[in-house]
């Protein structure tokens, strides 16, 4: 029997079973030859066949070619409804936050904030040399943002593997790599020209300024590429899924899915152990590491935990109604605390008394790049501004932010030791020189 054809197939399904019937009657079979009879036959028959029929032969030989051609009314197993599309800064289930999976989260932090730190710190000293286009921390600025856009695009991926990685990766690595304080204070520097350039007060405010803008378009650039480096293994095919934006199938990565094992205590209890390993090894390179680098790297890795989960628990009022996509609170105050901090502790740098004390200057040292780097965050920053709805909103988080964080710095250093520059009694100071 002659099988239907894909157009046939499609006409009849649109309620237009008259493309099936000939247009003419058949030709005698005296005047053409037996190939052409048998064709003609075989035309007979499909035409005689009832709609039901032709409609069941459909079904047999296109059960799975398309959704176009299932049958409304046949039976299906049932289907789980559409799951929402992921959000960006949405917790982890509810079902997940015992307290083992709660301790793994803040464990985490541990070793990303280290490894933020380190990164940071290694990005600074190879982007430091004469001559450089442009300032070391904005290498920092723009990895760690880059890192947090990706993480962001690959959410479900990651919460799908192990939840508490998403942590590790977002408010651990990124946003210990990145930090606001250290911008605010280098950005005071460039404002009040604390290394004595010759130039005018003009050119002082379109430096700060210049250093705020790039530094803020950098990270919002680097968060826009790392989203768009996340999905270049994994293209969109079709038209009806660049227009639902997020595809259907189920082994796609942008697909909501839910954790493939909500309890994993093996996993909570390695990250754990972790954090305590994470310590221990930090503490021996304190001691046993050679002395040309061990005090300017490991005394920071000490404090950056600490800075870390203080700004992951801060991030709790982040979500309270009253705030909720208009002003990140948590985030707010992790900012502008770091932003205080490290203030007073630039100023302590310039004391002539500190110097007597290596250690204290290398304890300054370490609560500026390291708690405060930590604790203070750039890439979470970034993503806020675009998250928040509203255009005043956005204005007043953003603007709120950057101008009370440079008012801070100048009433702290400005204060203390306005117009002497920025020379520093320790050896420990913003940067490498």
């Amino acid at each position: 029997m002659v099988s239907t054809s894909d157009d046939a197939d499609r006409s009849f399904l649109n309620g237009n079973p008259g493309h099936l019937q000939p247009s003419s009657p058949s030709p005698s079979p005296q005047a053409v030859p037996p190939e052409t009879q048998r064709l003609s036959s075989n035309v007979t028959n499909r035409t005689t066949h009832s709609p039901t029929q032709d409609l069941s032969r459909v079904r047999s030989s296109h059960q799975t070619v398309s959704s176009l051609s299932e049958d409304p009314e046949r039976s299906r197993p049932p289907q789980s409804p559409s799951p929402a599309p992921p959000e960006a800064n949405a917790p982890p289930p509810v079902e997940e936050v015992t307290p083992l999976r709660l301790g793994a989260h803040y464990s985490g932090l541990v070793l990303a904030s280290m490894l933020g730190t380190l990164i940071r710190l290694g990005l600074g000293a190879l982007a430091s040399y004469d001559g450089m286009v442009i300032y070391s921390l904005a290498w920092a600025q723009g990895v760690g943002c880059g890192i947090m856009g990706l993480a962001l695009t690959r959410k479900n991926d990651i919460v799908h593997v192990y939840p508490p990685l998403y942590t590790f990766i977002t408010t651990g690595i990124a946003g210990s790599v990145t930090t606001f304080s250290s911008w605010m204070l280098e950005s005071y520097q460039a404002f009040s020209n604390s290394n004595h350039y010759n130039r005018k007060g003009l050119h002082d405010t379109v430096d700060g300024l210049a250093y705020s803008f790039s530094t803020f378009a950098i990270s919002i650039g680097c968060l826009l590429l790392g989203s768009h480096i996340a999905i270049l293994p994994l293209p969109i095919r079709t038209a009806s899924r660049a227009n639902a934006l997020i595809p259907s199938g189920a082994k796609e990565s942008h697909a909501p899915n839910k954790p493939g094992k909500t309890r994993t205590p093996l996993l909570d209890i390695l990250t754990i152990t972790s954090a305590f390993l994470s310590y221990l090894i930090a503490i021996l390179l304190y001691f046993l590491a050679p002395s040309i680098w061990r005090h300017r790297v490991t005394f920071p890795l000490l404090l950056a935990p600490p800075g870390a989960i203080l700004r992951f628990f801060l991030a709790q009022l982040n979500p309270r109604p009253i705030f909720l996509d208009r002003f990140p609170l948590g985030t707010f105050l992790a900012n502008m605390i770091a932003s205080l901090v490290i203030s007073g502790v630039f100023a302590a740098q310039r004391q002539p008394d500190v110097a007597s004390s290596f250690v204290t200057c290398n304890a300054l040292y370490a609560i500026q790049e390291g708690f405060c780097g930590c604790l203070s965050t750039v890439s979470t920053f970034a993503v806020e501004a675009r998250a928040i709805k509203g255009a005043w909103w956005k204005w007043f988080y953003v603007g709120g932010s950057v101008v009370l964080g440079h008012v801070f710095v100048l009433v702290v250093v400005g204060g203390t030791r306005w117009g002497e520059g920025s020379s520093s009694v320790c050896q420990g100071s913003v940067g490498y020189g």
